[in-house]
């Protein structure tokens, strides 16, 4: 039970922006995208910075952009845990959307 509670503890940082950085550029998943197979697909494998700078963007409020993370980790099996989804969201929401978190 302690040791549950420390792994626990230790993972609670959500808005570490070094992890979701890490987490975000560090991602290797083997999927097939529009028809070309990859076995070290990550984020930007389907996302350059353009994307999220666009004017059409999707994604408009911080709530939004955790849940779009989620999608892309629950579709493609990325494998990532609650926390390390609000870390990602984190990292994107102070690298591109500067909405209040």
């Amino acid at each position: 039970m302690v040791l549950i509670l420390a792994l626990y503890a230790g993972g609670v940082v959500a808005d570490d922006g070094e992890q979701g950085r890490m987490l975000y550029y560090g991602v290797e998943i083997e999927r097939t995208i529009q028809g070309v197979d990859y076995t070290d697909a990550n984020c930007e494998t389907c996302h350059d910075d353009a994307f999220y700078q666009r004017a059409d963007r999707k994604v408009h409020s911080y709530a939004s952009l955790e849940a779009f993370v989620e999608g892309c980790n629950t579709n493609l099996d990325v494998g990532w845990f609650p926390d390390e989804v609000s870390a990602v969201a984190s990292w994107m929401n102070a690298t591109y959307y500067r909405f209040e978190e």
